[in-house]
């Protein structure tokens, strides 16, 4: 009798033991949930940038958003054609253009500000040919060989806007514009000399230094040229303003101005 007492005795403490661990073990899964439910979530920025910035931003995005529990929401196209979809409502947070003609209008549409604006990258002006330059152009002068030319529609791009003011300075622009097939951004322009379409097109130096199927024929000396400046600036209407003013400021980082160099793009002077 003793002993079946002991035994049950036994018994009924193993099972207490053994629902004070499954309550343990409980209690720990659902803290180890709670903790995993409550992490924020990164926040979606939404940034329009000069499709001759693409490679740059795309290169530099994950450490960004590793480092500041964002996502950035990439939307690239020529500046002239991205401001237009801001000034349409396009749900934007940074804007990045090639050029301050898009900038000056959004400042005057009252959708950004002039002292939330930063300049942060410059570029040089080239003359790209298919591999193995057929036509053998080296200069401006050589242009006048071309049977077909490209560079970006002066209307929406800014690389148009800089090929139309230099060959204007050099009084080839009336003669040579006949031959022109003008393309929507930069990444269109650098598409049409690859594939050979055209024989010569003007365009940016990081442009040309991302693709290994163009060269390089001629950089255009900076006296001939106003400097090539990029522009960034934080939408007014973004729901995500401190976000957006965190990676505008970003740009001008010792890191992200490193890249750039290494992508082509020239520095500022400070």
């Amino acid at each position: 009798m003793l002993i079946a007492r002991a035994v049950r005795a036994l018994l009924a403490a193993t099972v207490v033991f053994a629902l004070v661990l499954l309550a343990g073990c409980g209690t720990k899964s659902a803290t180890s949930g709670s903790s995993t439910a409550n992490s924020t979530p990164p926040v979606e920025l939404s940034i329009s940038a000069a499709s001759s910035l693409q490679a740059l931003i795309e290169k530099t995005a994950p450490a960004y958003e590793k480092a500041n529990n964002v996502k950035l929401v990439l939307n690239f196209g020529a500046s002239g054609v991205l401001q237009k979809q801001i000034e349409g409502g396009s749900p934007t947070d940074v804007f990045l253009s090639a050029a301050s003609t898009q900038i000056d209008a959004l400042v005057k549409g009252n959708l950004i500000s002039v002292e939330s604006t930063v300049a942060f990258a410059g570029n040089d002006l080239v003359i790209m040919v298919p591999k193995g330059n057929p036509k053998g152009i080296h200069g401006a002068a050589d242009l006048a060989k071309a049977t077909r030319l490209t560079t970006g529609d002066p209307a929406v791009a800014p690389h148009g806007v800089k090929a139309q003011e230099w060959l204007t300075g050099l009084g080839l622009w009336d003669s040579l514009k006949p031959k022109f097939v003008f393309a929507q951004n930069a990444a269109q322009t650098d598409d049409y000399v690859a594939r050979g379409e055209v024989d010569a097109g003007i365009g940016y130096a990081s442009d040309a230094k991302a693709r290994t199927d163009l060269e390089v024929a001629y950089t255009v000396p900076s006296n001939q040229i106003k400097p090539i400046k990029y522009f960034a600036a934080p939408i007014k209407a973004s729901t995500h303003a401190a976000e957006a003013a965190a990676y505008v400021k970003y740009l001008n980082s010792a890191e992200f101005q490193q890249a750039l160099v290494d992508a082509g793009f020239k520095q500022l002077s400070k």
